[in-house]
């Protein structure tokens, strides 16, 4: 594991050599509107790709306006409020966390050396929350889905320019934002309320005021998914707000938060990733909310799958977890993100949306 310390990052490189980490800069908001690590530019070949459970390339937000969202908060029990007079300190934090796993994902000279898509957001935008885009678009090869949000301010975050830049990647797209409008309202947030085992078109979905179960169902008929739905409660007995909170699928392995589950609905979600090939890592409730379950599964630079999480959440496994992951992942690797999980209550899962295009990108 590689542990990644604090330290200045550099802005982000338009060209086609992709991510570069040379120059460090004292600036610590980055101000470019959009820029390129290696990413797809409209005139490259297509491919075709057989189904995979994880990517080399990433989309991901710059908490360049980052802030508290009270709204949020209401259903998210790992968010914790700041003062007005500490905001400039946190942002400054949380950009240099972000710069970090950027760096860790991106550098064209480190263990993964994945495309990062990077983006950042203004205060005009009325985003708080814009560093976590995995909650309002998901993508497969040529299908790109939009989600209905909870939060008012959270649905700004489907900028026009976004939308373009993500349009252009695909064929067709499923928007299920109109659900906003409906009376009730139904909200599905992206791959915060969907699990997804994309090789076995299965997603799993925690019930709760984030995750509508008819609307989960009617997003696997319209993407051809089973859809596996359960209850999952924290240690208060209160609906975890987002899936990806309590489990995580890797092509081989999978973590699951068993104190969150009934024995019912373990035996439900165990069973069905038993029967897809997974081997399981039991999280307890401590862990989970160290965002244990909160890591995702990327593709590095020899298209082999390893593992990326926060260094508080490696740190809560224990060796024989670790030995076990170690077994079905090329390296786990984490980096410091605890002031946007304190702040945002969110991890390395929520910050970083997944590209699954048809298009090949240049490394240079």
């Amino acid at each position: 594991p590689i542990p990644m310390e604090p330290r200045k990052a550099s802005p982000a490189k338009d060209g086609p050599s992709g991510f570069m980490s040379e120059e460090r800069v004292d600036d610590d908001i980055v101000k470019e509107e959009k820029a390129f690590f290696g990413a797809v530019r409209p005139d490259e070949p297509l491919i075709e790709y057989a189904p995979v459970q994880s990517t080399d390339q990433v989309l991901l937000i710059s908490p360049t306006a980052f802030g508290y969202n009270p709204e949020a908060a209401k259903d998210n029990r790992f968010m914790h409020a700041v003062d007005e007079g500490e905001l400039e300190t946190v942002r400054k934090k949380v950009m240099r966390e972000h710069e970090n796993l950027v760096d860790l994902l991106g550098n064209q000279k480190g263990p993964l050396r994945m495309t990062v898509h990077l983006f950042d957001h203004k205060e005009s935008h009325g985003t708080p929350d814009a560093v976590f885009p995995n909650n309002w678009f998901s993508t497969a090869p040529d299908v790109l889905n939009f989600y209905p949000m909870k939060n008012e301010n959270r649905r700004k975050e489907r900028r026009k320019d976004l939308v373009t830049y993500l349009d252009r990647m695909s064929e067709c797209t499923i928007d299920l934002t109109y659900e906003e409008e409906t009376d009730p309202p139904r909200f599905l947030e992206g791959t915060g309320s969907l699990v997804l085992d994309r090789v076995n078109r299965v997603a799993y979905v925690a019930i709760s005021e984030r995750s509508d179960k008819g609307l989960a169902e009617h997003w696997g008929k319209l993407n051809k998914y089973e859809v596996v739905s359960f209850d999952a409660k924290d240690r208060n007995g209160d609906p975890i707000y987002h899936t990806n909170v309590m489990m995580s699928i890797g092509t081989e392995a999978a973590l699951v938060c068993k104190d969150s589950l009934s024995t019912e609905d373990w035996e439900k979600v165990s069973s069905s990733l038993t029967n897809t090939g997974r081997i399981i890592v039991e999280i307890t409730m401590e862990q989970m909310e160290c965002f244990a379950c909160n890591c995702l599964e990327v593709r590095n630079w020899k298209l082999v799958p390893a593992l990326v999480m926060s260094t508080r959440a490696y740190r809560s496994l224990r060796e024989d977890q670790l030995e076990v992951l170690r077994e079905h992942f090329d390296g786990i690797y984490h980096v410091d993100l605890t002031t946007i999980e304190d702040v945002g209550g969110g991890s390395v899962r929520c910050c970083i949306a997944e590209l699954f295009v048809r298009r090949v990108s240049h490394r240079g």
